[in-house]
């Protein structure tokens, strides 16, 4: 089986957050090779830019902290597909539904693998589960 994980979904594998337990669980099926992870690979940007937020806006990790866990992740074997093949998708879907072309982003690539899109981002699911039925909640997985 194979999914697309966004940032939401990567980050509790490395800050204890609700449903870390969930993505523990995905991981560990990845590790084990029972599940293939994709994502765009603007996941890095996406991971490094929440990890600073945490760090300098939010004051919730050190930002000794934070460059650890950039380093740590960025080890993942994770399958990182270029975001300039998917942009002109992703941008056909945003303005369709409205919504930002960096979420988009992982839309089309679950879209161009057939395959589920999980995320922990609620709002996300909310607003576009219906119309696009391969967006996954991490804890419904």
């Amino acid at each position: 089986m194979i999914y697309v994980i966004d940032a939401s979904v990567v980050l509790k594998w490395f800050l204890r957050e609700q449903a870390s337990d969930a993505a523990d669980l995905l991981f560990e099926k990845f590790l084990s090779n029972k599940i293939e992870l994709l994502a765009p690979d603007c996941l890095i940007q996406e991971v490094a830019n929440t990890l600073w937020k945490q760090s300098i806006l939010l004051k919730r990790l050190r930002p000794e902290d934070s460059l650890a866990i950039l380093r740590d992740f960025q080890t993942l074997p994770l399958n990182l597909q270029p975001s300039t093949l998917l942009v002109n998708k992703a941008l056909d879907l945003a303005i369709k539904f409205r919504h930002p072309v960096y979420d988009m982003l992982y839309c089309a690539l679950a879209i161009e693998n057939d395959c589920e899109f999980v995320t922990s981002d609620k709002v996300l699911v909310a607003k576009l589960a219906g119309p696009l039925p391969f967006i996954r909640l991490l804890t419904a997985v």
